[in-house]
């Protein structure tokens, strides 16, 4: 997955906490394949995972942990993303164009489906 190379810092160490709600630190250092003193230190931030352990993360995640990890790298990026847009207000782009197509069709059908119409 490409945009784990983009996610924050932050948004690791907050991966590593949610894998670590429903395993130990040595549990979870085994399963990703590092050591119990590495997930220690993502946890108190003095260092960070890797794009590695970070997909390792996923494939070890249970399914509500894998829609919870997906939520906090969208939520990195579009932060990201909007940080940008900011400091750039004029920016055009085709690609920003279809993102903002995609999110509007995503919001009608999300609003179809709330009224029972789809």
């Amino acid at each position: 997955m490409r945009a784990v190379h983009n996610i924050s810092k932050k948004c690791r160490e907050k991966i590593v906490e949610l894998l670590l709600e429903k395993r130990s630190k040595s549990e979870l250092a085994r399963d990703l394949g590092i050591s119990p003193a590495s997930i220690v230190k993502f946890y108190k931030g003095r260092t960070h995972a890797s794009d590695l352990t970070i997909l390792r993360a996923l494939n070890v995640a249970d399914e509500e942990e894998k829609k919870a990890i997906a939520r906090l790298i969208v939520d990195d990026l579009v932060e990201s993303l909007l940080d940008v847009l900011s400091e750039n207000q004029d920016l055009q782009s085709e690609k920003l164009d279809l993102l903002k197509k995609t999110l509007e069709e995503r919001d009608k059908r999300r609003i179809l489906t709330s009224l029972g119409l789809v």
